[in-house]
């Protein structure tokens, strides 16, 4: 098995997992996170990480299921994990059946960066969650009143 391991790092293969955000917490990332995502991120995910469109997933719910849990160890375990697919994310992109859903971003952005604007969307208010759909929406519209 450790072979296995050597030979994948050898050859290029990322590792498992990558660190937790070394940024999470430091008010100091957060106005640079903006500004990074402002320029960068803006566009697909929303002003201000508020408002994504249809296309992009709304940042801000990447780690829900981590801030739900009580134990701390099994939280930071569940963040790491976040922390490993948003990095990977965002310097591979996402491209799915040949269609690129999202630029990879390696060589455009710096780790800093990338760290600092996870860091900012995380400083950004939830909305709650949505208890109908658009589906719901437009069936009452469809239907008369009573």
């Amino acid at each position: 098995m450790r072979f296995v391991l050597l030979a994948l790092l050898a050859a290029g293969v990322p590792a498992i997992a990558a660190p937790p955000n070394p940024l999470r917490g430091d008010p100091a990332a957060i106005e640079p996170g903006r500004a990074a995502y402002e320029a960068h991120c803006a566009t697909c995910h929303g002003e201000q990480a508020v408002s994504p469109t249809a296309e992009a997933p709304d940042l801000r719910r990447l780690d829900g299921f981590c801030r739900r849990l009580a134990d701390p160890a099994l939280k930071a375990h569940c963040q790491r994990d976040v922390d490993t697919y948003y990095l990977r994310s965002v310097l591979d992109g996402k491209v799915r059946a040949g269609v690129v859903h999202m630029p990879p971003w390696r060589g455009v952005l710096r780790d800093d960066q990338i760290w600092a604007i996870r860091t900012f969307v995380e400083t950004r208010p939830l909305d709650p969650p949505k208890r109908t759909t658009s589906v719901d929406a437009a069936r009452a519209a469809a239907s008369p009143p009573h």
